[in-house]
Formats: structure tokens, sequence, C-alpha cells
């Protein structure tokens, strides 16, 4: 148990450390194979994203999409200005 809660302090301060800009990259290298596509893909039929979300907890995991989307998108903007 120790063991996992150092990992989960390890990984929350490399996050601390990231800019905006830093997760964008982070979120773009994840998602953007064939692979992290389809998981997206298939995060969106889950997640409520083609159909209305009838519930609180759908309308969460709509916006957490949307939050993953939103970053990718930024990203790809990021690329495009450079």
């Amino acid at each position: 148990m120790i063991e996992y809660l150092k990992k989960q302090n390890d990984l929350d301060m490399v996050l601390s450390k990231m800019d905006a800009s830093d997760l964008d990259k982070l979120y773009s290298r994840v998602f953007s194979s064939e692979d992290g596509e389809l998981v997206m893909h298939d995060m969106a039929n889950r997640c409520c994203v083609f159909h209305p979300s009838e519930s609180e907890r759908e309308e969460g995991m709509r916006a957490l999409w949307l939050s993953i989307y939103t970053r990718l998108r930024d990203a790809v903007q990021i690329k495009k200005e450079v």
C-alpha cells in the first residue's frame, strides 16, 4: 500500500510541474496513435457523446470526455501555430 501511495505522489509531483501546453503535448502523445483514436471513440460511445445523457453520472462522463477532447484539440492548434 505504501508503494502505491508513493507512486501516486510521484505522479502528482510530475503533473504539478507541467503547464497547460505540456499537458496538451502529453495527451497528444497518448491519443494520437491509431489505438489512442480507437480508445477515444470507445470512450465517446460510453460517455454519451453521441446521444443525450440521462443522468448526472452520464453528464460527468461526458464532461470528462470533452475535457480530453478539448486538450487534444488545443494540442493540434499549438502545432498549427508553430
